[in-house]
């Protein structure tokens, strides 16, 4: 069963001669409500390193083919504004309690893991309110940017063969959100498939898209803290997995 808005997506993506998404065969309305029907297609398993870049050259032509440029507006800088006002206040509770660890005489192994990867956070910190000052920029002069219709939802699991399954959480938007969804769902996958993302967004010809990128992969990790719910097993296992991830994509991006 679909709403109109998916029926309205695929539409686009036909009007757009979109040939990398799995169509229904028909359109069945019932009750007022519209079910599609699709052929069954059998799931062919590979190894995720040659999916995940298979993923990225489907999105990547789907963004090409649905894409126009629109150009920046105060809209823009009031949804940042949200962003940055979160960010600000995670990373107030975050020093809030290494505060509390440091001024500990005898501290908990707990408090010691965190004071030792601290410092992860702390660049990672540094390096996003660098960031951010390079968006408001881009902002302020009324930049231009690409949209494009959005999967809304990339993962391994959205793939069939050479296809894209799945668009019912898809909108039209800055075509970098895909991107960032599908290099948080793969970032346990080996390999150099992260090489394939930048090319596609340097193929752009334009930095402001690294940058933006760049801010929400590491607006994200920091979000999925969740600080405000303090319990400690669990936000130890959560602290370590962030950091470690943070890390590493601090690496990957450190020519950005």
């Amino acid at each position: 069963k679909v709403n109109l808005k998916t029926k309205n997506i695929y539409d686009y993506l036909i009007s757009q001669n979109v040939t990398e998404v799995v169509y229904p065969m028909k359109k069945i309305v019932f009750e007022k409500e519209i079910f599609f029907v699709y052929k069954y297609i059998n799931k062919y398993e590979y190894p995720s390193e040659k999916k995940v870049l298979d993923i990225i050259n489907i999105i990547d032509s789907i963004h090409k083919k649905t894409g126009f440029t629109v150009r920046l507006n105060d809209k823009d800088f009031k949804k940042c504004l949200a962003i940055y006002k979160n960010l600000d206040q995670i990373f107030q509770t975050l020093e809030m309690i290494v505060r509390e660890c440091e001024v500990n005489d005898v501290k908990e192994d707990y408090e010691w893991v965190i004071l030792s990867k601290y410092y992860i956070l702390l660049n990672c910190k540094k390096i996003m309110y660098q960031l951010q000052r390079k968006i408001h920029k881009y902002i302020d002069n009324k930049g231009s940017l690409i949209y494009s219709l959005n999967h809304g939802n990339l993962n391994l699991d959205h793939m069939i063969g050479t296809k894209l399954i799945s668009f019912d959480k898809g909108y039209i938007g800055f075509f970098i959100s895909d991107y960032v969804k599908l290099y948080l769902s793969s970032d346990d996958i080996d390999g150099l498939w992260f090489k394939t993302i930048e090319e596609k967004i340097t193929s752009y010809q334009n930095d402001f898209y690294k940058v933006y990128f760049k801010f929400l992969v590491l607006y994200i990790y920091v979000n999925n803290l969740r600080v405000n719910s303090f319990d400690k097993p669990t936000f130890l296992n959560t602290f370590l997995q962030i950091t470690k991830k943070i890390n590493r994509f601090l690496n990957l991006t450190s020519n950005w």
